[in-house]
């Protein structure tokens, strides 16, 4: 179900960008329009980015929007292997779960279920 293929080590965060639009084009992992959420507030930061919480339209779904900036190769690995580590977790009742992905002005959100 998911590609668990492994990115090279390489200095071009568009490999692995590529690895994710694959997967999106395959329909393993599902792509937001960014435009499609509203109420965006910052709910926390860190190393790779920030997370905000937010409301889905013609949904009474809550995310956490994960925001990685600074794009390179480091920032892209980490953010394919947060996607693998979710995806296999994502059958446990005490782990938030993975939704998908959406972008934005080069930015990549993960999309986390906020309880």
């Amino acid at each position: 179900m998911f590609n668990n293929a492994e990115l090279k080590v390489t200095n071009n965060p568009n490999e692995g960008i590529n690895w994710i639009d694959d997967d999106i084009s395959n329909k393993l992992i599902k792509h937001y329009v960014f435009e499609d959420f509203y109420d965006l507030t910052e709910i926390g930061s860190g190393g790779f980015g920030i997370v905000y919480h937010a409301n889905l339209k013609n949904s009474y779904k809550y995310f956490a929007l994960k925001y990685f900036i600074n794009f390179n190769n480091a920032t892209v690995k980490e953010i394919i292997h947060e996607i693998k580590l979710q995806r296999e977790v994502d059958f446990h009742d005490n782990v938030i779960r993975f939704f998908g992905v959406t972008s934005n002005l080069g930015m990549i959100c993960l999309n986390n279920d906020i309880l």
